[in-house]
């Protein structure tokens, strides 16, 4: 169980768990630069992080500098390769930014003035009234909506929020919202009212039957796939039921390809089936 620690000890010993599960190896020049403290104040972090999580460092003198030992378990923030990556952005001196790339959305920068609305809708939990369109109602009308999450659906940003219109809990893109933002008072509904938000499903993929064995085998590699005790390779992704259909967009499961080599992954059969009153294209 982690311990209670301040936001600045866990924003520090965040860091070094990033360095040491990405790099392999920590030193204090890692904390020196990133943090711009002296070499001392780096290493008593270090000590002070090994105190709390005593199994999980250990030094290499040849390496000079820690590495992870056999009883490192990551304690504390997302350590995700994205996150290392923004990191690494943010600190260039710490991290060598030089043979990194990332492609960024196009549709991802979004106006500041669309988004203070929403986050101070969140924030207070209130209703908020605002214009909106979509491509069924491609004019701005006024919608009454009570917002309980944004969401990154790896392209687009989306409002999660019950709608007074629809009387249901809907997605917003955010790009579509107009004008100013009206608050009309304490929010009615959120996100223990919303089912498919509340709703936990499980997502098998596995290789396009169609494919060679070598092709399923390789296929199954790049999507962190395990073979199961039914012979075939399998992986299973948990998702709110509200976000299905940006997962499956993202997997490229909203169409099916005739070259089984573009298609590359399905889902498994009886996944499909019980995904079915979920999906509607």
């Amino acid at each position: 169980m982690t311990p209670h620690l301040d936001y600045i000890t866990r924003k520090r010993f965040h860091f070094i768990e990033l360095i040491v599960q990405w790099e392999g190896r920590l030193t204090t020049n890692h904390l020196q630069q990133h943090f711009a403290i002296s070499r001392s104040s780096a290493s008593s972090i270090i000590q002070d992080y090994l105190q709390v999580f005593p199994q999980s460092l250990s030094y290499n003198a040849s390496l000079k500098g820690y590495e992870a030992s056999s009883g490192f378990m990551p304690s504390l923030n997302d350590l995700d390769l994205n996150i290392y990556l923004k990191l690494a952005y943010q600190s260039p001196a710490t991290c060598n930014v030089e043979y990194f790339t990332c492609l960024n959305s196009p549709l991802s920068n979004i106006s500041p003035s669309k988004v203070r609305g929403v986050l101070q809708a969140l924030s207070a939990k209130m209703r908020v009234d605002v214009g909106y369109a979509s491509v069924a109602s491609p004019e701005f009308e006024s919608r009454i909506i009570s917002p309980h999450n944004l969401v990154y659906d790896g392209m687009r940003w989306h409002v999660r929020a019950y709608c007074e219109k629809n009387r249901d809990f809907r997605d917003f893109v955010l790009t579509r919202f107009n004008g100013e933002y009206e608050f009309e008072g304490e929010a009615q509904y959120d996100q223990t009212h919303d089912t498919l938000w509340q709703t936990q499903l499980d997502v098998v993929i596995e290789p396009d039957p169609r494919l060679t064995p070598e092709r399923a085998h390789i296929i199954a590699l790049d999507h962190q796939m395990t073979k199961q005790a039914n012979g075939r390779y399998q992986r299973t992704i948990s998702v709110r039921a509200a976000l299905l259909l940006y997962l499956l967009k993202q997997l490229h499961l909203d169409s099916y390809q005739i070259k089984p080599e573009a298609q590359q992954i399905i889902l498994s059969p009886e996944c499909t089936a019980a995904l079915q009153p979920y999906i509607a294209w």
